[in-house]
């Protein structure tokens, strides 16, 4: 049986020892994969799995970026109106909205917004390309990405959000 411990330490990407992570009869040892430094970037996500954002809150602030969840698209305006997030992860499945309604009234409410990557469970056609079509710049199916290469691809996404005319924060 692990202990609770070790279990917790599979969640941060750069734990790992003989056996895997937290393997019994051995020392998990930290070390870096590489260097992991980026800009001040701050993320919003909006997502209402409390599981899904911390797994991707904590590879994202491992990585070194500052990140923002909000549980409803109303959390996400407020957020917005307080802050200026860089880029904002946007799922589709939202307790009080859509996420395409949230991405509409974000074009609505702020034209300026940062870019939006929409992260869903859905991958039909007919739905990336309304995202698409609504402004996302990218539209990716969770069961097919990891939190680490959304992480890479964060300074690529706010980039071409400033090449859109967003505002840089």
């Amino acid at each position: 049986m692990i202990e609770p411990r070790a279990a917790q330490l599979m969640w941060f990407p750069d734990y790992g020892g003989l056996g895997g992570a937290g393997a019994p009869g051995f020392e998990v040892v930290p070390f870096r994969l590489k260097d992991r430094r980026r800009p001040s970037i701050h993320v919003l996500m909006i997502e209402d799995d409390s599981s899904i954002a911390e797994m991707y809150r904590l590879q994202l602030e491992h990585d070194g970026y500052r990140v923002s969840v909000a549980t409803t698209g109303e959390v996400a305006f407020s957020t917005l109106s307080g802050s200026a997030p860089n880029l904002v992860l946007l799922d589709l499945l939202l307790p009080d909205r859509s996420g395409f309604e949230v991405l509409a009234a974000l074009n609505e409410r702020f034209p300026h917004h940062p870019p939006v990557v929409i992260l869903s469970n859905y991958g039909e056609p007919s739905m990336i390309d309304r995202g698409r079509a609504l402004g996302a710049i990218e539209y990716l199916v969770k069961s097919r990405v990891t939190p680490a290469e959304i992480s890479e691809q964060i300074p690529g996404w706010v980039e071409q959000g400033r090449g859109r005319g967003q505002k840089e924060s």
